[in-house]
This record gives C-alpha cells, structure tokens and sequence, in this order.
C-alpha cells in the first residue's frame, strides 16, 4: 500500500520523536502515530511553512557596536515522502452517520478531559481546552493496540482540499520510503 508523508524536513526512518514533532496533523491529534495521507496533493502543506533562524540585526547594536541578535521566521520548502506500508491491521472508520473524522474523534473523547466555561461535559466540537493530550493519545493508542490494531483509517475524508484517505500507524516500523519528491519539483511538474 502506498501514501504520502509531508515533512519540511529530511528524514532517513520514521522514528518515535518524529510523530510527536511533526505538525501534519491538528495538534491535539499529532502524538497518536504517524499520519499519512493517499493524495500527494493533502501532504503538500505539511512540508511547506517557517522555521525561526537566529541572525545578525542590520540595524540592532548593542553599546560596543555588536550586532544584535534577533530570530526572523525563514520559508522552509520540504519533502513530500512516497511511503510503502505493509498491509497493517487497521481500525477503519468509514463513511456512515458520522464522517469518519467525526467518529474517530467521538471515540477518542472517551479519553479525553477538556475545559470549558459554558459547557459542563464538552467535546472536541465544543472547541474546549483539552486538558490531557498526552494522556489522551497514548489510552486511545492503547485501546486500539489491546484490539489487535496497528492503526487506524479514515476513509474519504476532507483535508487539506482534497478528498483523502487518512492513514494513522502507532509505530515507523511498517513505513518504507519508496521515494522522496521535493515540494519545488512537485510544483515544477505541474
């Protein structure tokens, strides 16, 4: 099977620090596994933004005449990482009643404890302050693992403009990069 990982960095294996560091997924959700998507096109903005870089002022001084230091925010264009799986065990949510999104994260509210003013037992739809997302993600991986699954899908879901599959695996050991496309040659090749 085959999908899409957008990083703005390069990386060689997928390893643990990797998922909780990579920001191609809402960031209460990240640090469950590795997130990966069946269109090239939805992992595209995950290796585009900014990295903060540390220069020289121009125009900053300090009393001896040292430039100051200041952090500016630089573009960063990155890679777009064609992914073999092997055909994990995954939990699949499907379309139904619920868009598979929405029950993916019904499911994961039972792990959940959020803040709210308003409401006295609020959702991820109430938009409150999730107070355990750590403690969250690691019970709902573990939940799914105790049932035998080495991750989840989210079949036809809307991301990112395109209508994709969204694949989350809970560890790097089933991913084989197959190849990896820059952004700028991606945008070329258009």
């Amino acid at each position: 099977m085959i999908a899409y990982f957008g990083a703005m960095k390069k990386i060689d294996e997928f390893h643990k620090e990797l998922a909780v560091q990579n920001k191609s997924i809402n960031e209460n959700i990240a640090s469950i596994g590795f997130w990966l998507t069946s269109d090239i096109v939805a992992a595209k903005p995950y290796a585009v933004g900014t990295e903060m870089i540390a220069v020289n002022s121009e125009t900053d001084f300090w009393e001896d005449g040292e430039p100051k230091v200041i952090h500016i925010e630089k573009p960063v264009i990155g890679y777009i990482y064609k992914v073999y799986m092997h055909e994990p065990h995954l939990k699949i949510y499907g379309s139904g009643h619920d868009t598979a999104f929405e029950a993916f994260m019904k499911e994961r509210d039972n792990y959940c404890d959020y803040f709210s003013k308003k409401i006295k037992k609020p959702t991820w739809k109430d938009k409150g302050i999730l107070l355990n997302k750590e403690e969250a993600n690691t019970n709902f991986r573990k939940s799914l693992k105790k049932k035998g699954y080495e991750g989840f899908l989210l079949q036809n879901c809307t991301w990112n403009n395109s209508v994709t599959d969204l694949y989350c695996l809970f560890t790097g050991d089933a991913l084989q990069i197959a190849d990896i496309i820059s952004v700028s040659q991606l945008d070329r090749e258009k």
